[in-house]
């Protein structure tokens, strides 16, 4: 493990009373993404958007916004001088899972930042975080974390959802069906 790694695993464990230490060592273990990758980020003037610091991962026209793919476990990384994507490749099984993720990504895209609400070809749910965003390791701590808890819980939140309509659906029925009954 090397010296930067070390550092984010000390700082992932005092700051994440509850992750056990296991957790903590899996953000580390994640080969496609390294704590030097988040920290190369460096603002630049977009010369197509009028010399703002646009996200390249976002922008992608011209030769300032190249992209370097890496593609390992279900997660597609995008990396630019500016921007890195994230997207997570997410076991999605029918149209009910795909409009409670749909909900899910624009209902936390409110409240969380860096997950994108659009859909990307690259994956089910996205994560993009600019060079702005990563000038602690706080909040590099977050994207790991939050990377972590969708690979291993979105089958249990979708059955969640889908335990929670059909409750739904029965009450509703039932209530219709009694109120039908009385007419």
């Amino acid at each position: 493990m090397n010296r930067n790694n070390l550092k984010l695993l000390k700082y992932l464990y005092s700051t994440n009373k509850d992750l056990s230490l296991r957790e903590v060592e899996r953000f580390i273990e994640m080969e496609i993404l390294h704590l030097q990758e988040f920290q190369s980020l460096k603002p630049i003037e977009c010369p197509k958007r009028g010399g703002i610091n646009f996200p390249c991962a976002i922008c992608r026209e011209c030769e300032i916004g190249e992209v370097e793919m890496l593609v390992e476990d279900n997660v597609v990384v995008e990396k630019t001088v500016n921007s890195i994507m994230i997207h997570l490749n997410l076991h999605v099984s029918d149209e009910f899972e795909k409009y409670a993720l749909s909900r899910m990504k624009s209902t936390l895209s409110k409240s969380i930042q860096i997950v994108q609400k659009s859909d990307w070809d690259a994956g089910d749910f996205t994560i993009m975080v600019d060079d702005n965003m990563v000038s602690n390791e706080e909040t590099i701590t977050k994207v790991f974390w939050l990377v972590d808890y969708f690979q291993n819980n979105w089958k249990k939140l979708a059955i969640s959802a889908k335990q929670i309509f059909t409750n739904w659906e029965n009450q509703t029925a039932k209530q219709i069906s009694f109120s039908y009954e009385k007419a």
